[in-house]
């Protein structure tokens, strides 16, 4: 048996029910549709913004690879102006986030250590992957290593324990320098022995490192 017997009472059935529900459905369907319509404006602007902040990026990277070494005056206003531009409209980046450590590597040039532990300060704040991340650690630990025990601490709480991927030679050579400043040659010593190991596994060879840990036996065996 129907539950409504008659097209009449179906038809009045429908009404009462719409007329206590339609409303919710409609507020619904409408917070729906401005969800879908919604999600597809912001990815439409997040597509356009990666693509700006590439752009601005490969302007930055052209000029960098171009340029002769030191930069003019002009290039150096140039990358200025990109840098500011990619920081300041695509923060959270990683083309943010390599302005920065191009920006930081010309301050090192420049002798401003201060101004590039800014740079690289800032890039680690930002939305970086572990391998960025790695080499924004790595580079500022040795902006903050000015051969004193303080900042040989200092770099050291930047890059120890952090998981370095395939960087492990950079990265042990760098703990291998701070451990000799901290007066730990054992320490040191391993960490040589460590990043020459992992650059051997890469067809790699790090004749400095090398030398370093030459030394080290060295002074050993005179002590």
């Amino acid at each position: 048996m129907d539950i409504y017997r008659t097209e009449e009472e179906q038809i009045a059935a429908i009404k009462n029910w719409w007329k206590a529900n339609g409303t919710a459905i409609l507020l619904g369907l409408a917070i729906a549709l401005a969800g879908v319509f919604g999600y597809q404006a912001w990815d439409r602007s997040q597509q356009q913004s990666a693509a700006a902040a590439s752009a601005l990026y490969q302007e930055l990277a052209a000029l960098m690879v171009n340029s002769q070494q030191p930069l003019s005056e002009q290039q150096q206003s140039t990358l200025s102006h990109l840098v500011s531009s990619l920081k300041q409209e695509h923060a959270g980046t990683g083309y943010a986030a390599m302005a920065a450590l191009l920006q930081a590597r010309q301050a090192v040039e420049k002798g401003d250590l201060a101004a590039a532990r800014s740079e690289l300060l800032w890039a680690l704040e930002q939305n970086l992957d572990a391998n960025l991340e790695a080499i924004v650690r790595l580079r500022l630990a040795r902006a903050t290593f000015e051969g004193s025990a303080e900042t040989a601490r200092q770099a050291l709480a930047l890059i120890d324990g952090v998981e370095a991927a395939g960087f492990t030679a950079s990265y042990e050579a760098v703990k291998g320098d701070l451990y000799l400043a901290l007066e730990q040659p054992e320490a040191a010593r391993a960490a040589y022995q460590k990043a020459l190991d992992a650059a051997r596994a890469n067809g790699q060879n790090l004749p400095l490192v090398q030398l370093k840990l030459d030394d080290l036996a060295v002074a050993q065996e005179g002590a």
